[in-house]
């Protein structure tokens, strides 16, 4: 298991390295109780990195408060608006606690594809809509929720709970092959 592809994040679960390529995030009740068995995961990502990997599904996320707070004349995220609506890096630079909650609420899934594509993995494309052929079954260890973010030695340090399992395109139901 090689991570040349995404320098210096490392994943591990249950205390043992885990394929970066193989993590994903549990969409879908996300955070609530899971059937299969629980593990302790924890992902360490450069802060130098988290720019790269953030920024695009960061910057937009903050346009879409921004616009919000104006449209709505009130804020959703008062200390983003106080802060001034920075970027990522200037969060990393200023604003770490106000970091470390908008990952733990609104980026984590973002965060999972970026490694994802960051450790080469790139999923196919279906052809429409319940594309089984096209399902990806590679064994994945999902994060069910992360319990904590915080940052040490220049990383940012996520740890939670996640399970094993293979990710399978379940929408067939209702489509008729012709």
């Amino acid at each position: 298991m090689t991570f040349e592809q995404a320098p210096g994040i490392r994943c591990e679960v249950a205390g043992q390295p885990h394929p970066l390529s193989f993590l994903g995030c549990r969409g879908l009740n996300y955070g609530q109780h899971s059937v299969l068995p629980l593990h302790p995961f924890r992902l360490s990502v450069p802060e130098a990195a988290l720019a790269d990997l953030l920024d695009e599904p960061f910057n937009s996320f903050i346009q879409t408060c921004r616009e919000d707070d104006l449209q709505d004349e009130e804020s959703d995220l008062p200390a983003l608006k106080e802060a001034g609506y920075p970027d990522i890096t200037a969060m990393l630079a200023g604003h770490r606690q106000l970091l470390a909650e908008m990952l733990y609420d609104f980026m984590i899934s973002d965060l999972m594809d970026a490694i994802g594509r960051a450790s080469g993995y790139r999923s196919q494309v279906p052809r429409y809509w319940g594309d089984v052929e096209a399902a990806d079954n590679r064994a994945y260890f999902i994060v069910n929720e992360v319990e904590t973010v915080s940052f040490a030695d220049g990383q940012v340090i996520f740890e939670g709970q996640g399970y094993y399992g293979t990710y399978v395109i379940w929408l067939t139901h209702g489509y008729v092959r012709k």
